[in-house]
Order: structure tokens, then C-alpha cells, then sequence
């Protein structure tokens, strides 16, 4: 039973791996960032660029290359790229200058957001039964691989003496997933029964298209639910720790960022269980999102605003699983292709609307800002709606 089990789903480990891979390395990344600029003898300005170069990557990596997995295949695109990603680690390593340093973190950078889509459309054609239950987990991997990164960050600088021995981690790692995902089988784990073939002449033209190909209108909408999810997500997790600094005195704003990402492996796991109500979620976790940072603009002790964080990434780790269901749905079999372009919109999103809060909070404050994301938050609320109705169609 269990030899049964485990041949069931040893692809859909290697694609949890993957993830979890992905946000290990942003992670990790990030906590490490302080310690590249002064091997480096980076400035401030510097640093910044240098933290771009990853999110530039990761941003137009789907541009690129979208739609290939969807005709070339999804296990070469994950066997290339994860190999690809072992040897950006090894550059990394023995850059000794900020240029070959950025070129290695550029590569990186690209082949995460590759892994990233493709590993989610892989998971929803393997186990078409039950590929919206594995939503929540396959996201929470990522949240979890970006909770411990930092915590082999720190091991890594007090016991080796080094950042550099992370990546050496990351290098491991990854060539031992090459090697797996090469050695692993990418059939279809789920059968389904075939559906009679639907009556297309009683059809409106927007049944239609969805019937025969990937629903447009729908993606669209699911992009710009992810556009300010992920913007406005970015926006509290950057400007989170400034915010308790100057409004509460308080150096604990790393302790809300930690419990922000932490909220967030509980609430997409349940978001798998309870996917029959996902319908109501992806409106109601947008509202409760929004209620939340309107709570954080008008937090001045520290605890409370533990409290209110905490909750806020409940409400804020349901939004991606539930997107990824409906994607899903508007697919029509090029999950790869869809889920490309809603990896854009994220990247599009977390670039645009951090930069736009750092302006907002020096125009009206941190309370502001945070109410403004909150407001940005109800209109995906609408967004969400509109989802809704529309999925019903299909």
C-alpha cells in the first residue's frame, strides 16, 4: 500500500521540493543581501540594484518563455532549468567582483521563475482529480522554504564564516533534484473520465472560447488579482519593519515580517483542504486583507500589531492558492502558458506598487500607505467576484 502510495505522488514530492527550492532561495537570498554588500564593498544604492537584478529576472523570465513548456514539455523545462539554477549557484560562488556576482544572480533568478510556473502547471496535468486539494500546499512550500533560508543564512555566517556556503547548500540541493526529476516519470498520476464532448452550436461566443481554448478574460482578471496581491503583499513585507521603527520605536519589525510568512503556511494547507469553498475565499480573503491593514495603519504598540500581522497573512497566504484553482479552470489544458502570465503580473505587481509605497509613505505617511493598500486590496475583492461569476460559465 504504501510502495503504491509513494508511486503515486513521488512526481508531486519532486514538484513540492521544487518550490520549497524556490523560496529558499529568495529567502535566503534576502537575509544574505547585508553581508553580499559588504563583501562586496556595495552602497546602499547599490544593494538596491543588486536586489533588482533577482526580481528583473524573475519578472521576465515568463516573457520570454511562457508558452514553451506548454509544446516543448514540462519535465525538460524542469530538468534544464533546475540544472541551470545548480550551476548559477556554483557562479555565485566563485564570483569574486559584484558584476559576475549579479550575471550568477540574474541566472538564478530566471531559472526560479521558470521552476516556479512550470512546477504548478506540471502539478495540475499529473493529478487533474485532485490538483486543487495540492494548491495550498504547493504555495505554502514556497512561504516555508523562505521562513527557513534565513535561519541557514545566519548558521552558515556564525559557523563557517561565510554566505557563500548557503548557495554551496543551494548547489547540493539542486543537483540532487536535477537528478530526481530526470530519473521520474511525468505521466499523468489521475485518471479522469472523459466527458462528453460539449454541444458547442448553443453556445454564447465568451462559452465558446472557453470551451475551445484559454479562457482570456479570465486570465485577466486572475493577473490583476496577483498584480496587487503581490504588490501590495511586498509593500507591508519591505516597508513592515521602517514602519514599527518609527511609529513605535521598536526594532521587532523583522519578528512581523517572520510571523507575516509564517501565517502563511497554515492558511494555503487549508486552503487545499477546504477547496470546495473556494468560490467564497478567494472574495472574502481579499475583504479580510483589507480590513486587516486597515488595523495596521492605526497600530502603535508592538504586540497588537504582532497580532494584527499575523492575521493579515492568513487572510493575504489564501489569495495565490485559490487564483492557481481558477487558473486551472480557464486553462484548457496550457496550465503552463497561463500560469506564466500570472507569474508576470506578480512580478510586474511587486516591482511597481513597492516602489509606488515608498513615494506614498513619504507624501502621507506609513498609516496612509497601509490604508491605500487596503483600498487596493477591496478592488481584488471585485476582481475576485468577477472570477467567480465568470468560472461558473465553464
Amino acid at each position: 500500500m504504501f510502495g503504491k502510495r509513494l508511486k503515486q505522488n513521488n512526481l508531486a514530492l519532486l514538484l513540492l521540493a521544487s518550490i520549497f527550492m524556490n523560496g529558499f532561495e529568495t529567502g535566503g537570498y534576502q537575509a544574505a543581501l547585508n553581508s553580499i554588500s559588504e563583501t562586496y564593498e556595495l552602497d546602499s544604492g547599490a544593494a538596491g540594484v543588486m536586489a533588482s537584478v533577482e526580481l528583473f529576472a524573475t519578472m521576465i523570465a515568463p516573457i520570454l518563455l511562457g508558452s514553451i513548456a506548454d509544446r516543448a514539455g514540462k519535465k525538460i523545462m524542469l530538468v534544464l532549468f533546475t540544472a541551470i539554477r545548480a550551476i548559477s549557484g556554483i557562479l555565485i560562488m566563485i564570483a569574486t567582483a559584484s558584476i559576475p556576482f549579479a550575471v550568477g544572480i540574474f541566472i538564478m533568478g530566471f531559472t526560479t521563475s521558470i521552476i516556479q510556473y512550470v512546477a504548478i502547471a506540471q502539478m495540475q496535468d499529473a493529478y487533474p482529480k485532485t490538483s486543487h486539494q495540492r494548491m495550498g500546499l504547493i504555495t505554502a512550500m514556497y512561504a516555508t522554504g523562505a521562513l527557513i533560508a534565513p535561519l541557514i543564512v545566519g548558521f552558515c555566517i556564525e559557523k563557517f564564516g561565510g554566505w557563500k556556503f548557503f548557495f554551496a547548500s543551494d548547489v547540493v540541493l539542486s543537483t540532487i533534484l536535477t537528478v530526481l526529476l530526470f530519473r521520474t516519470s511525468f505521466a499523468v498520476r489521475e485518471i479522469v473520465e472523459k466527458r462528453e464532448k460539449d454541444n458547442l452550436e448553443n453556445l454564447s461566443n465568451e462559452e465558446k472560447s472557453k470551451k475551445t481554448g484559454i479562457y482570456v478574460y479570465g486570465v485577466f482578471l486572475l493577473c490583476m488579482i496577483m498584480f496587487i496581491y503581490v504588490g501590495v503583499e511586498s509593500g507591508v513585507g519591505f516597508f513592515l519593519t521602517s514602519f514599527m521603527q518609527k511609529s513605535m520605536n521598536s526594532a521587532k519589525g523583522y519578528i512581523a515580517v517572520s510571523l507575516l510568512w509564517m501565517a502563511m503556511i497554515p492558511s494555503r494547507i487549508l486552503c487545499g483542504i477546504f477547496v470546495i469553498f473556494r468560490s467564497k475565499m478567494i472574495i472574502f480573503t481579499c475583504i479580510g486583507a483589507a480590513l486587516f491593514l486597515f488595523l495596521l495603519a492605526g497600530m502603535r504598540q508592538v504586540i497588537p500589531t504582532f497580532i494584527v500581522v499575523f492575521i493579515l497573512g492568513m487572510f493575504c497566504g489564501a489569495v495565490y492558492p485559490n487564483v492557481l484553482t481558477y487558473a486551472d479552470d480557464f486553462a484548457n489544458g496550457k496550465t503552463a502558458t497561463v500560469i506564466s502570465a500570472i507569474t508576470v503580473a506578480t512580478g510586474i505587481g511587486g516591482t511597481l506598487v513597492s516602489a509606488v509605497f515608498g513615494y506614498m509613505e513619504q507624501a502621507v505617511g506609513f498609516s496612509w500607505s497601509f490604508i491605500i493598500l487596503g483600498i487596493l486590496m477591496l478592488i481584488d475583492a471585485v476582481f475576485a467576484s468577477l472570477v467567480v461569476k465568470k468560472s461558473t460559465i465553464h
